[in-house]
């Protein structure tokens, strides 16, 4: 069930049971949650959030990137309360229960998209025993959804090793972070990475109609000069 305020948070409370008559409720009672999966550190601090929260028994997982919300185009001097949200994770999931990671900041350094970030995520929360379905059968779903597949399943895979060795993970991150893209500066050039970015993000028959459709503006525009 997905809940979500207009142009606010979103909230998805997911049952996974063997049939669905083993399913008595679509909501997440108080205290009930087994895994909560924070995508945005500011919503998963949230007492909606945290009210689903029991200590030492739910297993919660933030991504510690700042996502800055509407109050911030409306004072000046908004600032994220980052510590302050994760003692409030800490508290009430308790430190052997309670991750964190930046994971928008891993999918756009490994996977030049952010939105790897949710799917890393999962990687993590399966590896740390919080999935009651084999990893198998997550890739298959992502299979089945067929967009962005390989991404999707890079991210997974990597979420999973970033559960394993953190230290490892934060350390390429950090490498390749450092290492500026170089610029594109021809049309060829741009019109290239964009291709190989739309492969990526999507298939090559995706990228193939962008580049097709560059191409055939850029002769009209030669005809018309």
């Amino acid at each position: 069930a997905g809940l979500a305020q207009k142009g606010g948070a979103g909230f998805s409370h997911i049952r996974i049971a063997p049939a669905p008559g083993d399913i008595h409720a679509i909501r997440v009672s108080a205290g009930k949650a087994d895994l909560v999966l924070g995508c945005d550190l500011v919503v998963s601090g949230a007492g909606k959030v945290l009210s689903a929260v029991r200590e030492g028994h739910t297993l919660f997982l933030a991504n510690t990137a700042e996502v800055m919300p509407g109050d911030f185009a409306r004072s000046a001097d908004f600032t994220l309360p980052i510590e302050r949200l994760k003692k409030a994770i800490l508290r009430a999931a308790g430190k052997e229960k309670s991750h964190f990671f930046d994971a928008t900041r891993a999918a756009s350094v490994l996977f030049g998209n952010s939105l790897g970030a949710n799917m890393f995520l999962l990687g993590l929360a399966y590896q740390h025993g919080g999935l009651p379905v084999s990893a198998a059968a997550v890739e298959r779903a992502i299979e089945l959804n067929g967009q962005a597949v390989a991404m999707n399943v890079a991210a997974f895979r990597w979420g999973r090793r970033a559960a394993h060795q953190p230290d490892f993970v934060r350390s390429i991150v950090a490498q390749a972070g450092e290492a500026p893209t170089p610029r594109a500066e021809t049309l060829d050039e741009i019109v290239a990475r964009r291709v190989a970015f739309l492969t990526r993000y999507q298939n090559a028959a995706y990228a193939s109609r962008y580049a097709d459709r560059i191409a055939i503006d850029y002769v009209f525009q030669s005809l018309d000069a």
